[in-house]
């Protein structure tokens, strides 16, 4: 399958599965030289971590709900290389999932929406939404994805998710703030991810309304400023700023 069809499959409805995409990723002729056992690994992976999934609400984002679902898959529960890192493993496992899945499922709606803010704020709708089956459990993906090691792949993640949440709503310039509203962007959506899962309001009401407030302040000239700052070093303060507002860090 040439990447072309691979990128027009990804694009359509007809794969409503993350699995699919990651199966359809692994049979593109690979130029690197590696054998279909790497991709048959890759695949075994993969089919752990997303069963894993199912075992964080009683297990939490932890090395031992991946031990667990290799056991149930009737692989070893020292399979190796599934999850190097332990819970930080199945965290970043689950923001790919996420975001795959957002971009299936906002691809064909894109076009109702007039304007860029309200395609972002669709986007961002959509992707919160993929978080709320874990939203007892989320506070502990933060906590773990705050912590000083774990920053660098937090900042990773949340900056390609900001890149993609662009790109998608159709904004593909290059101007001199791209850095400052990328950031933006994330601080935006990380807020509003923290604050739904404390919200008990009846279907989120109160988490859209936030969101909607907070794309309110970002369209504001004064919110993101002309001044070009450069992406890691606002990117980190504001996710510090946020997390610690949220007591999951110390001030």
């Amino acid at each position: 399958m040439s990447l072309r069809l691979l990128s027009r499959a990804v694009s359509t409805r007809t794969l409503s599965s993350y699995s699919q995409i990651r199966h359809l990723q692994s049979s593109v002729p690979d130029s690197s030289g590696f054998s279909g056992r790497d991709n048959a690994k890759n695949n075994t992976n993969l089919e752990i971590l997303d069963l894993a999934l199912t075992k964080v609400h009683d297990l939490g984002w932890t090395s031992t709900a991946v031990a667990r679902a290799a056991t149930e898959l009737g692989y070893s529960s020292m399979a190796h290389g599934v999850a190097p890192h332990g819970g930080v493993s199945l965290i970043s496992h689950f923001m790919d999932r996420a975001l795959d899945e957002t971009c299936i499922e906002v691809d064909d709606q894109l076009h109702e929406f007039p304007d860029t803010t309200e395609r972002l704020r669709f986007i961002c709708t959509t992707r919160l939404k993929q978080t709320l089956p874990y939203e007892q459990r989320w506070p502990e993906a933060a906590a773990i994805l705050a912590q000083p090691q774990n920053v660098p792949l937090a900042m990773q993640k949340l900056g390609n998710l900001s890149s993609q949440m662009w790109y998608l709503a159709g904004d593909k310039s290059t101007r001199i703030d791209w850095y400052a509203r990328r950031s933006a962007l994330a601080a935006v959506y990380l807020s509003s991810e923290l604050f739904m899962c404390e919200d008990r309001s009846p279907n989120h009401q109160d988490t859209w309304r936030f969101l909607k407030q907070r794309f309110e302040n970002m369209d504001k000239a004064a919110y993101i400023g002309s001044k070009t700052v450069a992406f890691g070093e606002q990117f980190s303060r504001n996710l510090y700023n946020i997390l610690a507002s949220r007591g999951y860090v110390s001030h």
